[in-house]
């Protein structure tokens, strides 16, 4: 993560927009925030954790937090915080409350968040800061923004708490497969027990019953085939004689049937003659018959039609001349209905101008009603005018008695400033006790080692040159010793006549002699052994001492420190008390200054009475004038109404053309409402009437006109059917004289039998032809079974053996598919027997294999292991700079239960915990696995650039060990890293590039400058 902008306000101290350009700083690598104690420099690094995860350090949401957080002096407090991220995408999120009307009230926190998309930030749909930079907030403080307290927290996490924050940084998660190699094993033991479930089944399934199977199935199929060839040669003398056996019975069947058809012959020949003279008949006469007897039906209707026309032509003539009776009645009061309209509407006019006289009446009464309320009204408004004056005069009173509120503030913020220091220097005071009280300890330790603080070097070189020279001197006697026993040995080896094996002489006239030479190599060695043992503790002192010479100097520089700023404090606070200037209050006594703000606090608390009072009656003032201005607008109002309704009234005189008002100035308005109703309903009457006698006279005529139409045609219809009838007649009689008959009673007889001629003629051809056919079949079925040798007996035994065989021959084709299923069966069997043994191998193997797999990752053990592999690199790299910054005599290293130790070179690179380091030693440690933690995560994220914040840290380290560090941190700007360092140390200002000075103002709250 890489910051660009971070904008403050209303947070703790910081009163007004505070703004820091990130890229500013960023570009040196190394940068740094300065400023005084309680300044809010790390109010800067806890702005930014609030904006990103809504979390903070000082504070959790059970104590009040937005209100705490929020600066007294605000309204609001905001915080805008902008960076980019691992994946190079740039995003801002913002944090945002305010205070409610109750000054110990804020709103609920609001935190959104954006990304920096094609030139406009688009919101997100979470405003988590876990999901844009992959650390929760617990890691974000161990690994980029360091707060106070904080730097040693990842050095001296438990093992537990390291594993788990590795697991989450570095998705170690992935590594553990545990619980799927667990339910890969409940898979595959589930399916063994299934397929051993299965393979129970198939124990009855071998090679012997499936051969033993078909060797059955063979025979019994043998003996079905023999079966089957009997049975079909059976069948074919069985088909023959059956066949046989219908033509008989046929044959009888047809004699029968052409003996029946002799006997219906004669009747047969009767229908025949019958059929010829009813259709000779019935083609002469039938026509005309019918013809005739229409046309007389047809006479008859046209006869009644012409009597019932002449009965209607009278009743019309009848209807018409009473019509036009009534008509010739009401036509002479028709023509006075326009003066019947007039009047009409004369009462109308008189009726409207009643109902506008008797709304006048009404309005007067409401006039004098609501004058006497408008008076009171009146009297109410200036009851309040006069009560508003007394209470601003009474607001202009108290408010000069209200006391200066700048004053207050002032004198408060000077009392709490002062408060502030006399406690600083009071936990100074007791820092300084508590170290001299740790330096007379230290110092106490040199003198029981025999030594002083400033000599105690040069005592324990001399000690050491010493017991060095004489180890020297007993390393010298040891070689001559073992060189003088080495001589002897030779000496003793040596025989004449052989060469020497140092000189090469074959003369050996002197042998050496030696004393016994191991004996004093045993008290060399003795004593060597001794002398080691105190350079062995001469060392172990050295290092005590070192530590105890570092601490006391580190204990000395605190003790500096502290009395620098003891000075300090006290000359802020003269200068503080030199800033004291009222006169009616003392610098040492508050009793004053709270009497003097309870007495502001009763004052501000009548002046908001008075202003409440005062502003309830200006609303009622407000409300009366407007109930006045109310009244006044209805009178004008009503007034008005009754000049218009006079003007209507005196247009509706005007108007009226027959009747005159002062006629009916007495008359009840129900009277005229009657009166023209009476006028209206004789008015719709007249007209209904009038109307509906003219419609009905008119229709009337057109009727008989009609009617006398259609009577001359009838009377027309009647003769022309007389003449057609008298035509048929005479053709009727040509016929009978034709044809032979005497009358037309002759004809009638024989077309009433009413023969049907398609049918009958059809009974008789197929008679004829059923007789044809049934003789030509019995002479053809006479001729076949002449010679056919049919027995009725043989037949019925060869049926019976028939039968046998055929329930042998099924029986034996049951047996037949039952062996052959059950081998098909057992077939399939045996295949699926093979396929699931060969599974359950399968499946046994993968069980053996799964059980490697669990005893692998049991108790997440590998992605203990795999966290382990991470922090042994943690420490590779860290070890870089920590070998650097401790001149190579502590290394970082973990044991085996991930916790970090050190490896001390100085006393014979034996192992001890982290926690025994001092605190300069902690804070390079801390500071080279947060470099390293940085790295690896830049390394994880793909990250070009990585950044993290130190909040304090430096007050621990010796001017040597600080150039290390500075040194390390400035080489950060080349491997692409960047540091922030928080720090109220003054000169570590002059060692920083870039930097920005943070001062908390008393009236304008902290403010950020900037230098280079």
């Amino acid at each position: 993560m890489l910051p660009l902008y971070l904008s403050i306000e209303g947070l703790y101290s910081y009163q007004h927009k505070q703004e820091i350009d990130f890229t500013n700083l960023t570009e040196a690598g190394l940068f740094g925030i300065f400023g005084k104690v309680g300044s809010g420099k790390s109010s800067i690094l806890e702005a930014i954790s609030f904006a990103l995860y809504g979390e903070t350090e000082r504070l959790n949401k059970q104590e009040k937090r937005t209100y705490n957080m929020l600066n007294l002096k605000s309204e609001a407090a905001c915080i805008i915080f902008d960076f980019i991220n691992f994946e190079q995408r740039t995003f801002r999120f913002v944090a945002q409350w305010k205070r409610r009307k109750r000054f110990e009230e804020t709103t609920s926190l609001e935190r959104f968040a954006y990304e920096w998309k094609n030139n406009e930030w688009m919101p997100l749909a979470s405003a988590d800061g876990a999901e844009v930079t992959r650390l929760t907030y617990p890691n974000f403080r161990r690994t980029i923004i360091i707060p106070q307290g904080q730097f040693k927290e990842f050095l001296e996490l438990r093992g537990k708490d390291r594993s788990d924050m590795m697991k989450e940084i570095f998705n170690l998660n992935r590594f553990d497969l545990g619980p799927k190699v667990s339910q890969l094993q409940r898979q595959n033991n589930s399916k063994i027990e299934l397929l051993k479930g299965a393979l129970s089944g198939f124990e009855t399934v071998s090679t012997e019953i499936l051969q033993q199977k078909r060797t059955e199935f063979e025979t019994a199929q043998q003996g079905l085939n023999e079966l089957k060839a009997e049975t079909s040669a059976l069948d074919v003398e069985l088909t023959r004689m059956a066949e046989s056996k219908r033509l008989r019975a046929e044959l009888a069947v047809k004699k029968q049937e052409v003996a029946t058809l002799k006997l219906d012959e004669p009747k047969i020949l009767q229908q025949q003659r019958d059929l010829d003279s009813y259709e000779a008949t019935d083609r002469v006469f039938r026509e005309v018959l019918n013809q005739t007897q229409r046309l007389n039906k047809e006479k008859e209707q046209v006869t009644f039609k012409l009597e019932q026309l002449t009965a209607r032509k009278q009743q019309t003539l009848s209807r018409l001349e009473e019509k036009e009776t009534q008509w010739h009645k009401i036509a002479l009061d028709h023509q006075h209905v326009e003066q019947y309209r007039r009047e009409s509407e004369d009462l109308k006019l008189l009726i409207y101008i009643q109902k506008q006289q008797e709304q006048k009446n009404m309005i007067s009464k409401r006039i004098e009603d609501g004058k006497p309320h408008l008076e009171s009204v009146q009297l109410a408004e200036t009851t309040l005018k006069n009560n508003i004056l007394d209470l601003e005069s009474k607001l202009d009173s108290l408010k000069h008695k209200k006391v200066d509120t700048g004053v207050l503030l002032a004198l408060e913020s000077w009392y709490q400033t002062a408060d502030t220091l006399m406690e600083k220097l009071n936990d100074i005071s007791a820092q300084k006790d508590a170290v001299t009280i740790e330096i007379s300890r230290i110092q106490k330790t040199f003198k029981e080692h025999g030594t002083v603080v400033n000599t105690w070097e040069q005592d324990l070189k001399q000690t050491e040159d010493k017991w060095n020279e004489q180890l020297l001197e007993l390393q010298k006697e040891e070689t001559h010793v073992k060189v003088q026993a080495k001589l002897s040995e030779f000496a003793d080896n040596l025989v004449n006549g052989q060469p020497c094996p140092l000189c090469g002489s074959l003369d050996h006239p002197n042998h050496m002699v030696s004393d016994d030479a191991s004996a004093r190599q045993s008290e060399l060695l003795i004593k060597k052994d001794t002398i080691n043992k105190k350079l062995t503790a001469l060392k172990t002192q050295f290092q005590e001492l070192t530590r105890s010479s570092v601490l006391l100097k580190e204990k000395q520089l605190q003790v500096d420190q502290l009395v620098l700023m003891d000075s300090r404090l006290k000359k802020q606070r003269e200068e503080h008390a030199s800033t004291f200037r009222w006169n009616d209050f003392t610098p040492e006594d508050k009793t004053s200054f709270l009497a003097y703000k309870n007495d502001n606090i009763l004052v501000e608390n009548n002046i908001k009475l008075t202003e409440d009072e005062l502003k309830d009656t200006r609303s009622k003032a407000a409300a009366s004038q407007m109930k006045l201005e109310k009244y006044r607008a209805t009178i004008a109002e009503l007034e008005q109404s009754l000049v218009v309704i006079d003007s209507l009234v005196q247009q509706s005189e005007n108007q009226l053309q027959i009747l005159k008002a002062e006629d009916f100035a007495h008359h009840k308005e129900s009277v005229l409402v009657t009166r023209k109703q009476e006028i209206d309903n004789r008015v719709q009457y007249l007209e209904d009437t009038y109307k509906s006698l003219t419609e009905a006279i008119q229709q009337l005529k057109t009727a008989f006109a009609a009617i006398n139409g259609e009577r001359a045609a009838a009377k027309e219809q009647f003769q022309n059917l007389y003449q057609q009838l008298s035509a048929r007649q005479a053709e009727i009689s040509a016929s009978l004289k034709e044809h032979g008959f005497e009358d037309i009673i002759q004809v009638q007889q024989i077309l009433q039998k009413q023969i049907h001629i398609e049918h009958t003629r059809k009974i008789v051809q197929d008679f004829n032809v059923s007789l044809q056919i049934s003789s030509k079949q019995l002479a053809e079925l006479e001729e076949k079974t002449k010679d056919d040798g049919y027995d009725d007996d043989m037949y019925q035994d060869r049926l019976q053996l028939h039968a046998l065989k055929k329930e042998e021959l099924e029986l034996r084709i049951r047996v037949v598919g039952a062996l052959e299923k059950e081998c098909a069966r057992l077939k399939v069997e045996f295949e699926k027997k093979e396929k699931l043994l060969e599974e359950y191998e399968k499946l046994l193997a993968r069980k053996s294999n799964l059980t490697t797999l669990e005893n692998l990752f049991r108790g997440s053990g590998f992605v203990n292991y795999v966290s382990s592999i991470h922090l042994q690199r943690l420490c590779e790299i860290a070890n870089q700079r920590f070998h650097r910054l401790t001149r190579n005599n502590l290394s970082l290293t973990i044991n085996e239960s991930n916790e970090f130790e050190v490896i001390d070179f100085l006393n014979n690179g034996f192992r001890r915990s982290v926690k025994t380091l001092s605190g300069g030693q902690s804070f390079q440690a801390s500071l080279c696995l947060a470099l390293a933690l940085a790295e690896s995560i830049q390394a994880l994220n793909n990250a070009d650039k990585n950044f993290f914040f130190i909040d304090e840290g430096f007050g621990t380290q010796d001017a040597e060990s600080m150039n290390t560090v500075f040194e390390t941190l400035q080489y950060l700007h080349r491997e692409n890293r960047i540091v922030g360092i928080i720090s109220h140390v003054e000169e570590l200002k002059e060692r920083i590039p870039r930097s920005a000075y943070v001062v908390n103002d008393k009236d304008k709250g902290s403010i950020i400058n900037y230098s280079n």
